[in-house]
C-alpha cells in the first residue's frame, strides 16, 4: 500500500505541475464509481481484519475478500476504459488477483523481507503468506523490495503504478476537446 500511495502522490504532483487541478476530478466522466468505493472499502476491511488477526493465514475468507476487492476495482476500471492508464491499472490488479487466486493470499518473498530490513517480521495473516517452494506463480508475488518505503511490491503493483500516472493526470486535467460552458453563451448582443 505505501508504494501505491507514493505513486499516487507523485502522480498528483506531476499533474499539478502540468496544470492539472483537483477541481477537475469532480467533472470527470466516471461511470460506476460505487464499484471503486466498494472495492476500496473491502480492501480496507481486509487490511483491518488481517492486522487484528481476525483472518486466518491463506484462508478462504481472506482470499475471497481480496479477490472481490480486486474484481470490484477492475470492474470500475473497465467501465471507465476510455481514460488513459485504466488498462494498465486494471492489468496490474488482474496480475495481483491471479497470484492471490493461485495461492489463497499474496505470497511475500522472505529474501525481500530481509532486503528491507524486517528479517524478524511476521507476515500478517489473511492477506499475505510467506513464499515457499510450493508457491504458485512466484514471479507475480511480492518479490521486489523497495527499501526507502519499507515495502515489498509485485510486478502487478509496478504495472498498476505505471497506469496511475496517466489516469491521475487525465482526471485532474480538463477535457481539452470540450468547450468551456461559458464559451458557448452569447455575449452582449450576439444571438
Amino acid at each position: 500500500m505505501p508504494f501505491v500511495l507514493t505513486v499516487l502522490i507523485v502522480a498528483v504532483a506531476i499533474s499539478y505541475l502540468r496544470g492539472g487541478r483537483f477541481r477537475h476530478v469532480a467533472d470527470a466522466p466516471l461511470r460506476l464509481t460505487w464499484l471503486l468505493f466498494a472495492g476500496v472499502a473491502v480492501q480496507f476491511g481486509v487490511d483491518l481484519a488481517a492486522g487484528r488477526g481476525w483472518l486466518p493465514d491463506a484462508g478462504l475468507s481472506g482470499w475471497s475478500l481480496l479477490l472481490l476487492s480486486q474484481l470490484l476495482v477492475i470492474g470500475f476500471l473497465v467501465a471507465n476504459r476510455q481514460l488513459p492508464g485504466t488498462w494498465l491499472v486494471a492489468g496490474g490488479l488482474l496480475l495481483n488477483a491471479v497470484v492471490i487466486a493461485a495461492n489463497q493470499a499474496m505470497p511475500v518473498d522472505p529474501a525481500a523481507i530481509r532486503a528491507i530490513g524486517l528479517e524478524g517480521a511476521t507476515v500478517p495473516p489473511g492477506k499475505h503468506t510467506l513464499m515457499t517452494e510450493a508457491t504458485r506463480l512466484p514471479w507475480l508475488a511480492d518479490i521486489i523490495p523497495v527499501p526507502p518505503l519499507r515495502s515489498i511490491i509485485s510486478v502487478g503493483d509496478v504495472v498498476l503504478g505505471a497506469g496511475v500516472v496517466p489516469l491521475t493526470h487525465a482526471l485532474m486535467t480538463p477535457d481539452e476537446e470540450q468547450p468551456d460552458v461559458a464559451d458557448d453563451r452569447p455575449r452582449g448582443g450576439e444571438q
